[in-house]
């Protein structure tokens, strides 16, 4: 939670923790009503007398104002305080407001923007850094065109501070500073991840976006209105389905699988393969929000332990729950499935075992001594990936995870868990082994897939997805000269 401080000792007591929170580790700013000290030593505190709080929030892109915390040593009385409380969430009301119409400002200049398309490619991606997987999907994009000579832009918060810009739905004052970074680099191409942000575009720019998530747009009402530059790439045929199901053409969509960067993934051959077993992900926790019981807890871990769980249930939990359907099918049981066969994992026996990831690893007992700590995304992981013979994927849906392609670039057998749910076809059944229960999981330690697991990655490269996207780019500007 982001607070503004009264009393500068308090504010530098709490910023020189460096508290994170959420899922995505964002930094607590410490706001403080003073004077900026040159020596401060903390990038997260930092100096907003109270008369500028609303000319600062207008225009940073640093997340607002959630908490105000007033000294023990101050002078105010509570009617005051409230007083403040309330004239500085005025404060940030009207900065809000005022950052909403620059927005709309931006959206209109990039509207009446013109393209020249004789000029060198430019090519904008718009991703965010409270998801690791998307944000380097989006980096590892940009350099395979940059490898081909073109020039790109990845809009990203620049800092773990930066309010994360979202997408361009309607009132929407965070999406300014993507906005700001599309005005200014005119890109003729635009990716998105998990969102179509076409509203504010002019007709010549091409808008390419790749669903990766079951987002709420392909199941809701909402109406998906598509430009003729616009073209969907979706991770698993169940988001095509959804999207046709819209009324969008079919045409427009085409399937896309994760890839990987074979500058950072690949078989070290310097390092040796030992008799370990590794995961590498965080524990979702998302139940964490909802009053789920201990006894349906048990239940839905039973479920799983006996690969019985099925939509028929998780229709039956959710209804007597009384959560929202989609939200405990994509979200909680996902953090359930993952969970417990993390902990089957690390029950196995004659075989080293390695957990990374977020340190709420911790507070579950089975995993805790195996729990290694959180990697940067990249060179660190694929060292954890050559050191081990296997590497753990699961999902109680989807087969094809980003962490499929990294383990199997680096000859790590992917272990890919099976279980009843799963919605999409999955095609290198014989270049991994896979598991329903921890019995079965047991079974293939010291076991060998079919065939090469390499193979996975192999087929499927950023490159060929490059091409791909040049290819539609240099048959519509074909069309539209003829």
């Amino acid at each position: 939670m982001d607070k503004y401080f009264f009393n500068y000792k308090d504010a530098y007591k709490e910023a020189r923790k460096q508290n994170q929170f959420s899922l995505f580790n964002q930094l607590q700013i410490c706001y403080y009503n003073g004077q900026l000290d040159e020596k401060t030593p903390y990038k997260n505190l930092i100096s907003v007398p109270v008369d500028r709080i609303c000319d600062y929030m207008t225009l940073t892109p640093n997340r607002m104002i959630s908490d105000v915390v007033f000294s023990e040593d101050m002078t105010f009385t509570n009617e005051q305080q409230r007083e403040l409380v309330s004239y500085i969430s005025q404060l940030q009301t009207i900065a809000w407001n005022k950052k909403y119409e620059i927005a709309n400002t931006y959206k209109k200049l990039i509207s009446e923007q013109t393209l020249d398309f004789s000029e060198p490619l430019r090519v904008l991606f718009i991703t965010t850094r409270c998801t690791t997987v998307l944000q380097y999907v989006a980096k590892n994009l940009a350099d395979a065109f940059n490898d081909m000579g073109y020039d790109t832009f990845v809009s990203i918060e620049e800092n773990e501070m930066q309010s994360w810009g979202a997408n361009d739905s309607h009132n929407n004052a965070d999406f300014l500073w993507h906005l700001k970074n599309i005005y200014e680099y005119n890109p003729h191409i635009i990716f998105n991840l998990d969102h179509i942000n076409n509203t504010f575009l002019n007709d010549k720019v091409f808008n390419f976006v790749w669903f990766q998530d079951p987002m709420s747009i392909l199941y809701d009402e909402e109406e998906i209105r598509l430009r003729d530059r616009d073209y969907i790439f979706t991770l698993f045929d169940e988001f095509k389905t959804a999207l046709i199901n819209k009324g969008v053409d079919k045409s427009k969509i085409m399937s896309q699988q994760f890839a990987t960067n074979p500058k950072i993934f690949y078989r070290d051959e310097t390092i040796k393969k030992e008799n370990k077993i590794v995961f590498l992900g965080s524990d979702y926790n998302f139940e964490k929000d909802y009053n789920i019981p201990d006894d349906v807890k048990q239940n839905i871990y039973k479920d799983i332990d006996n690969n019985s769980l099925s939509e028929d249930k998780i229709s039956e939990y959710a209804k007597n729950l009384k959560i929202e359907e989609d939200t405990f099918r994509t979200s909680i049981i996902t953090s359930f499935v993952r969970r417990r066969v993390i902990v089957w994992m690390c029950k196995l026996e004659n075989i080293e075992i390695e957990v990374y990831g977020t340190d709420t690893w911790l507070n579950i007992p089975e995993v805790a001594p195996h729990y290694k700590g959180l990697l940067a995304y990249g060179e660190e992981m694929a060292k954890v990936y050559n050191s081990a013979k296997y590497a753990i994927s699961v999902h109680p849906q989807y087969r094809y995870q980003q962490r499929v392609f990294e383990m199997s670039a680096c000859d790590t057998i992917p272990l890919l868990y099976k279980g009843n749910l799963l919605k999409e076809e999955f095609n290198y059944e014989d270049n991994v082994l896979s598991f329903s229960t921890f019995d079965e999981l047991k079974t293939l330690i010291g076991e060998k897939p079919l065939k090469d697991c390499t193979q996975i990655s192999k087929d499927i490269s950023y490159d060929k997805m490059v091409i791909k996207i040049l290819n539609i780019v240099q048959v519509m500007e074909n069309k539209d000269v003829r």
